[in-house]
């Protein structure tokens, strides 16, 4: 059975209960009227059934017409004036229509009576009692029941979001192998005798990615000697005049970081580096941690004409990748500043800590 139809179901039977209990109430109070003689006969059955009637006009005209068209539209003045309007009309024909056989009955006096303000406003206030309660009941079960559809969509959002990331961590693992298949092939090509090296360095680096981050957070300790090793392993293919420069500064003991933000920052500066082709070529990369768990990492080299590319959007699925897993997993706790020079061009990626 589909959850709609259980829950008009469920209202159903609250409204059913709600008018039973009223029609008992009103039993009650013209048996206690007569003096606790008359009960259960047709006459106060009627009378009990005609009340609820008219009470429930002034309900159901408030709860199916008013406060959806009105009060939810925010148009609170007229919502106002066509509930006293409402609530006034149905006191007016419990007056007219039932209070003077109800007079009759339990008094014993049938002659008819003029209009009488007070009797009147009794039934106003009966009737604003019924209106107020309901739309009360009505509201704050609306507010549950949105509640409960806002933490079901929250819920999905959330499933969604850890979907994307898991899609973002699998592209990074064939991204990265890729990268480094390429540095592995070039050596190859000139039969260097690093290649052994970097096969077995790459090994290392690839039971890091495969079997260490698959949490959302891991030990930054981790992190930085995967970033070192990382760093290493494009060295290989540089000319011995480049500096390279990592440069750790504070204390980072105990914090956790999402795995493999820095990868593809790093990937890029040796991509757009110079590679030693003049004596101004350099890479640095400086990660700063201070005592507010704010991390700073500042990657800072020198590039060539292919940086242009890079800047009209060519910065590859590694850049992309990244910056949408900082939104994800770091929303309003990071800022990315790009900042390019004469010769150099700079990243600086801040990251609050957990």
């Amino acid at each position: 059975m589909s959850t709609p139809i259980l829950m008009t179901r469920s209202k159903n039977i609250y409204h059913i209960i709600f008018w039973s209990v009223s029609l008992f109430f009103w039993l009650l109070s013209m048996y206690v009227a007569s003096n606790f003689k008359n009960v259960l006969t047709l006459e106060t059955i009627s009378l009990a059934i005609a009340f609820n009637l008219c009470f429930a006009t002034a309900v159901y005209v408030n709860l199916r017409i008013l406060i959806p068209t009105l009060f939810k539209k925010k148009s609170f003045i007229l919502f106002s004036l066509a509930l006293i309007t409402s609530v006034g009309l149905s006191a007016l024909l419990i007056q007219f229509l039932l209070i003077y056989p109800l007079n009759s009955f339990v008094v014993k006096d049938d002659g008819f009576k003029s209009f009488i303000f007070s009797d009147w406003f009794n039934f106003f206030f009966f009737s604003f009692i019924y209106v107020g309660v309901t739309s009360i009941f009505s509201l704050t079960r609306e507010w549950f029941i949105l509640q409960k559809i806002s933490s079901q969509l929250k819920d999905i959002e959330k499933e969604n979001l850890e979907a994307e990331l898991k899609v973002l961590k699998t592209q990074i693992k064939p991204h990265f192998l890729f990268n480094s298949l390429n540095n592995i092939y070039s050596l190859a090509l000139d039969k260097s005798d690093k290649t052994a090296d970097v096969v077995l360095q790459l090994s290392d680096l690839m039971r890091y990615i495969l079997y260490d981050c698959n949490e959302k957070l891991v030990d930054i300790n981790k992190e930085l000697d995967f970033t070192r090793n990382y760093i290493n392993l494009h060295k290989i293919r540089l000319d011995e005049n480049t500096p390279v420069n990592l440069i750790i500064n504070g204390h980072f003991d105990g914090h956790k970081i999402a795995p493999l933000l820095f990868e593809p920052f790093i990937e890029n500066a040796f991509k757009h580096g110079l590679y030693g082709k003049n004596s101004d070529s350099f890479i640095n990369i400086i990660f700063n941690f201070d005592e507010n768990n704010q991390m700073e990492l500042i990657i800072e080299n020198s590039y060539d004409a292919n940086w242009e590319n890079y800047k009209k959007g060519s910065g590859g699925i590694g850049i992309q990748n990244v910056v949408r897993r900082l939104e994800l997993i770091y929303p309003q706790k990071h800022k990315i500043d790009i900042n390019k020079g004469e010769k150099t061009f700079k990243i600086t990626l801040t990251i609050g800590l957990s």
